[in-house]
């Protein structure tokens, strides 16, 4: 296997805005965060994406928790958003249709440039393209923006975030080489990041290998793992204007109001 390995320490530039897990995951190392108040409205949100989430990757992979790694990972990432078990389980019961739905979920992708020239490429899971496109187009039109074709920018990753515990990223270093990681980066502790944390990229078709080697070795944790969208390193942009980058916050906290939507991924700096 063929790879290139870049190990980056004190530095864990994200370009990844979790919309779906506003006070968790990926939110908690991103290079700008956006948060917002633990309100009952947030929650129901937070709630409504992952339910969504769940019944897609139910759908995908089937309910078989040690088969479907995706779905397993949700679970437990909306059992620590204190998303109730009843609504969990008929999620995962609507994907593998043995709950019947009216709704027909799917994943779409949406592509366009936010203020700044930043690129974004925006994952949602809806039953009503339509409805989904009406909400998100607006957005863009509030910015005068575009919405064009940007993920020839990014590239289809697995990504994880691991508490490798008490060990050093050095103890860990080849072990993780062995098992297919292509990219390692120690992650910054700040006053949001606890643990000892290390986040890893890996080739999309190694994703469930991968995610099955790390939960079978008790020396890691898994914090968080997706398959992203992200960005190649020639076409990162910097925001230095400080009016930009306050049309680009207001863009993304109009996204953020989406409810299909759930994940935006950048090549901001």
């Amino acid at each position: 296997m063929n790879f290139t390995l870049n190990l980056r320490f004190n530095n864990c530039a994200r370009f990844f805005h979790s919309i779906s897990v506003r006070n968790a995951g990926h939110s908690k190392w991103a290079n700008i965060k956006h948060k917002k108040a633990a309100n009952d409205a947030v929650k129901a949100a937070q709630s409504f994406r992952m339910s969504k989430q769940i019944q897609v990757f139910a759908k995908m992979g089937g309910s078989d928790l040690s088969q479907n790694i995706q779905l397993a990972n949700a679970i437990e990432k909306a059992k620590s958003l204190s998303i109730p078990k009843k609504v969990i389980e008929s999620a995962i019961k609507r994907g593998t249709g043995e709950l019947k739905s009216t709704e027909k979920m799917e994943s779409v992708i949406y592509e366009g440039l936010a203020p700044g020239g930043v690129a974004i490429v925006i994952e949602a899971i809806t039953d009503n393209k339509n409805r989904t496109i009406g909400y998100i187009r607006p957005c863009f039109n509030k910015f005068n923006l575009n919405m064009t074709p940007t993920a020839y920018m990014f590239e289809r990753k697995g990504v994880f975030l691991i508490d490798i515990k008490e060990l050093k990223i050095d103890d860990v270093f080849e072990e993780l080489i062995d098992i297919g990681c292509e990219d390692i980066r120690e992650v910054e502790l700040d006053e949001e990041n606890d643990g000892n944390l290390i986040e890893i990229e890996t080739d999309v078709k190694d994703f469930g290998k991968i995610a099955k080697d790390l939960k079978s070795n008790d020396k890691f944790e898994i914090k968080e793992m997706n398959i992203e969208f992200v960005p190649n390193k020639d076409t990162l942009v910097e925001i230095n204007d400080e009016d930009t980058l306050a049309s680009y916050e207001k863009f993304m906290d109009l996204l953020d109001e989406v409810e299909d939507i759930q994940h935006v991924y950048t090549n901001l700096k």
